[in-house]
């Protein structure tokens, strides 16, 4: 019932919202929420600072900043509700010297630290390729990673391919598309699957309700779990 509740306020903002114009800005803020109606009923914080103003004049203004080429750092908190796990706490950086993009995160879970490197270049405007390597002491795991962007005026597409070093060295891929309905409003479908692993799919939405102030809601649903992921966020910009 609680998700219900949820969708339909979402939906009922969404409908007397009017559209966004566009307005650059330098930071934003974002406070998130995810429940699967059992275990997990979580918050989370996020920030991000661009070392140049973003410009939003004729683009998606959910992707002004990747077509800008506008270097950035962010940061983020997640606090779970139970009390047996802990906090996690993260830092990233992306980086543009012209067409070349560098990208490294970090995260740390009670000391178990888990770090993605990302090295790649622009082919043309809105198409990113890349490489990088992931870290994970967590899961004692260390993962290369192949991927790509594309945004062109009304679509979003991001597909992964990793490769980890564990006793299969399994495969897995991801990959997630966009549709820009206008450049205020976007609906998406996503997919993730490993090898030997159970698929999740998922669907998401953003819709600025101001050219500053925007919400996001996601679903997931992963085979063989019971329990669905609802998703939610709001951001300002600044």
């Amino acid at each position: 019932m609680k998700k219900t509740y949820l969708a339909a306020a979402i939906a009922a903002a969404f409908s007397v919202a009017g559209a966004a114009q566009a307005q650059d800005y330098q930071m934003e803020a974002g406070l998130n929420y995810f429940d699967d109606g059992n275990t997990v009923s979580d918050m989370a914080v996020d920030f991000t600072y661009h070392i140049d103003t973003v410009t939003t004049a004729d683009r998606p203004l959910a992707e002004a900043a990747f077509l800008g080429r506008n270097s950035n750092i962010s940061a983020f908190y997640y606090t779970p509700d139970d009390d047996t796990l802990e906090d996690t706490m993260g830092l990233g950086v992306e980086w543009w010297f012209e067409d070349i993009y560098a990208a490294a995160d970090v995260s740390d879970n009670d000391g178990d630290k888990d770090m993605t490197l990302r090295l790649g270049y622009m082919l043309q405007d809105g198409f990113l390729i890349y490489a990088g390597y992931n870290d994970d002491d967590a899961a004692a795991l260390s993962t290369i990673l192949l991927g790509t962007k594309y945004v062109a005026d009304s679509l979003n597409v991001e597909v992964e391919v990793s490769q980890s070093d564990d006793v299969n060295d399994t495969v897995a891929v991801s990959a997630l598309a966009d549709y820009y309905i206008n450049n205020s409003f976007s609906v998406g479908a996503s997919v993730d699957k490993a090898e030997r692993g159970a698929s999740t799919f998922g669907v998401q939405s953003r819709y600025f309700f101001t050219p500053v102030f925007s919400g996001e809601v996601g679903y997931e649903k992963t085979e063989s779990n019971p329990d669905d992921l609802i998703s939610a966020r709001v951001a300002y910009r600044f």
